[in-house]
């Protein structure tokens, strides 16, 4: 794999591996923390602004292009001389926690997304004629 035009790749040895592992461990729990706060908030769109899910939105796209670069060392590490048992079963668990990571960061830029066309500024920016319509066709709902 390659990185993104404009992006330079930093290698590090095999024994950074323990850090690198440890830095997707706690992502993946700040991301799934982060989808447990937007759960809520699926019922209620209307409590986020814009800017709030705007920036949320580019946090998590920033960290998917990221998730290219931690597994291009992944890659690398892979093929590279000598690599003992441990550090094979080290690189499945970091391997396993990125795809994880992935999953969970994708997962929040879907519920983002879903609550981007529901954000306050989006109700404020409609006419009264418009949300009463709205209101009515929830009230017709089975």
């Amino acid at each position: 794999m390659s990185t993104e035009p404009g992006r330079e790749q930093n290698w590090y040895p095999i024994s950074k591996l323990g850090w690198f592992t440890s830095h997707i461990r706690e992502g993946v729990e700040a991301t799934s923390e982060q989808l447990e706060l937007l759960q809520p908030a699926r019922a209620r769109p209307y409590v986020l602004d814009d800017a709030t899910v705007a920036r949320i939105i580019r946090v998590h796209r920033d960290q998917a292009e990221d998730l290219t670069l931690f597994q291009n060392q992944a890659d690398r590490w892979k093929t590279g001389p000598g690599l003992t048992d441990a550090q094979r079963a080290g690189l499945a668990v970091y391997e396993a926690l990125l795809a994880q990571l992935r999953q969970v960061n994708a997962e929040v830029l879907a519920v983002a997304d879903e609550l981007s066309r529901g954000t306050i500024d989006t109700v404020l920016a409609k006419s009264d004629l418009e949300l009463g319509i709205e209101a009515l066709m929830r009230g017709m709902q089975p």
